[in-house]
């Protein structure tokens, strides 16, 4: 439960992060430039928001294969993380 709250308090210090990891749950897996533009933040910030999520374990890159157009999606760790914050 402790690295829960480490996790919580990660995303509530990152506007970019929370968004990048509720709209992968809410929305499905993507790409960095769809997400970029669905939550209206520039493709670096999207860029550096996942590469610290997927660090953390709460996404993971489903395409890791590719060098570009490598689709993320949120992890069950995420998905735990995001509705204990919720409650």
């Amino acid at each position: 439960m402790d690295e829960i709250r480490k996790l919580q308090a990660s995303l509530l210090t990152s506007k970019i992060r929370m968004k990048v990891l509720k709209t992968l749950i809410s929305k499905g897996d993507m790409r960095q430039m769809e997400l970029s533009k669905m939550i209206k933040e520039k493709q670096p910030n999207i860029s550096k928001a996942l590469y610290e999520l997927e660090k953390s374990g709460l996404v993971i890159c489903l395409t890791p294969e590719k060098r570009a157009w490598k689709v993320y999606g949120a992890t069950d760790k995420g998905k735990q993380t995001i509705d204990l914050l919720n409650k």
